[in-house]
């Protein structure tokens, strides 16, 4: 059971960190911000092939597609460990 709770509370806080990264997208922080660099770290190894997988030009929607992928395999972890 501890297994199953720290991947979901991994999956929670990426889910939160994408999140961050759209708001911040939003608002046009300082590029060269540590708080900004560390999201865009963290968040584009998963982000970058979605983006590439996505034949949209103009709109990133590789933060939605992201999200739903995670909160299935959320759905999946718990249905896995009950």
């Amino acid at each position: 059971m501890g297994l199953i709770n720290l991947a979901l509370a991994v999956l929670n806080v990426f889910s939160f960190l994408i999140f961050v990264r759209v708001v911040l997208s939003w608002v046009n922080p300082n590029p060269r911000h540590e708080v900004l660099l560390w999201v865009f770290t963290l968040t584009e190894p998963v982000l970058g092939p979605i983006r590439a997988l996505i034949p949209l030009k103009g709109i990133d929607l590789s933060p939605i597609v992201a999200w739903v992928l995670i909160r299935f395999l959320m759905k999946l972890i718990v249905q896995a460990g009950a």
